[in-house]
């Protein structure tokens, strides 16, 4: 009866979540960057080159109009409500005609052709509602399936621990920054997803009681995550993976940490970084410097930058002092971070080590490319450790206040929280 009670409380979540994020479908914004995932989905759903630009052109048009139409609903000078322009998306369209939405560099569409995991996993819903919708839509689905898997974590972590416990990291991955960013019709929720189900894997390979079945499928999970990423984006496996691998050889180095679980996470991880040095030799995967050349020459539309890496550093000077200044201002994501790091010290050294490969992951994102406007999506996988985190701290001081409160109950409140 429990664990149907436990089910319950995790999927009512996510029903909950997912319809209440198909009411503001529509307010969902929409970019460049979705527009070229719309224009892979309908390559992927089989669709010629011509046919795909013009769906994914006419897709972004109506977006265009629509989203124009919202806001001038509210400007406080339009005497009465505006009607929708058909005109405007029509005029769009025939401009694009049957050509990529600029910028078309052929360095800089590749970027996404090398990551056909979002746009892969879209096909269906986008071959049945459309690009736009079927995009916000399996943003919302895989942000969702993220919380679940948080959810998971948090009941293996702390198997006698009771449901809200799980419950309040499954909200938090809704109601936080993770939930915001991964709904829009992005590949944020893809990565998510793929973020959480290795969490989920670590931690059922070292967190008690440990057998033969829980490696296995942990390993396994921790496989498919990394190729998910990979696929997804591949440059926030890499991090993840080195982080992981090294915690791991930490904690094998440790005697009082040392477990199968902690084998079976190194070496899935070690794999995973050969498996992606293997992938970026034969397809030669965009590099750091392509990456910056994008950054520095808008898309490849201006002169390419001779000194990228030094623009770069003079660009991160400047921009984390101003992000620090912000911060200390609204402090929430430092203070999330400490106590998250309070209640990561109960969980396996491999799940600690994992969740900080998901924070350097983040801040790597965004030394790579420090633009205020796209620092807080980037830096979307440091809340990770948060959605852990935060519950088991939470759990540890509830652990504290009742073993003070009844000192002879200490066994019981270790293990019920």
């Amino acid at each position: 009866m429990r664990r149907v009670s436990r089910t319950n409380a995790t999927a009512l979540l996510f029903l909950l979540f997912v319809l209440v994020q198909a009411l503001g479908l529509s307010a969902s914004s929409w970019s460049n960057d979705s527009y070229r995932y719309d224009l892979l989905a309908h390559r992927y759903a089989g669709q010629s080159v011509l046919a795909a630009t013009r769906a994914a052109n006419a897709d972004h048009c109506a977006e265009w109009a629509r989203q124009d139409l919202r806001g001038r609903l509210l400007l406080p000078s339009a005497g009465s409500f505006p009607a929708p322009a058909p005109a405007d998306a029509a005029a769009c369209r025939a401009r694009l005609g049957a050509t990529v939405l600029p910028p078309n560099d052929p360095r800089y569409t590749r970027i996404f052709s090398t990551r056909p995991g979002y746009p892969l996993l879209a096909v269906p819903l986008v071959s049945l509602l459309g690009g736009p919708t079927g995009l916000r839509l399996t943003a919302v689905l895989l942000t969702g399936l993220a919380g679940v898997l948080v959810f998971a974590t948090l009941r293996v972590l702390l198997p006698a621990a009771r449901v809200l416990v799980a419950a309040f990291g499954q909200v938090l991955c809704y109601l936080g920054p993770t939930g915001a960013y991964g709904v829009r019709p992005l590949s944020e929720g893809a990565a998510l997803l793929g973020l959480t189900a290795g969490l989920l894997a670590v931690a059922l390979c070292c967190a008690r009681p440990r057998t033969r079945g829980r490696l296995w499928a942990g390993g396994t999970l921790l496989a498919g995550a990394y190729l998910g990423l990979g696929l997804v984006r591949y440059a926030e496996a890499l991090p993840v993976a080195l982080v992981t691998a090294l915690g791991a050889g930490l904690c094998l180095a440790w005697r009082r940490s040392r477990s199968g679980g902690a084998v079976v996470v190194g070496a899935v991880s070690a794999l995973a970084l050969v498996a992606l040095g293997a992938a970026d030799a034969v397809w030669h995967l965009p590099s750091l410097t392509l990456s910056l050349q994008d950054l520095f020459s808008q898309h490849f539309t201006q002169p390419l930058a001779p000194d990228p890496r030094a623009r770069l550093a003079v660009l991160n000077g400047r921009f984390w002092w101003q992000w620090l200044q912000g911060e200390a201002l609204t402090p929430v994501l430092p203070v999330a971070l400490v106590l998250a790091a309070l209640g990561l010290r109960r969980a396996p050294g491999p799940v600690a080590a994992f969740a900080a490969g998901c924070a350097v992951t983040g801040v790597a994102a965004v030394a790579a490319h420090p633009l205020a406007y796209e620092a807080d999506r980037l830096l979307l996988p440091v809340w990770l450790p948060v959605l852990v985190g935060l519950p088991l701290w939470l759990a540890s001081v509830n652990i504290a206040r009742r073993v003070n409160e009844h000192p002879s109950s200490r066994l019981l409140a270790s293990t019920r929280l």
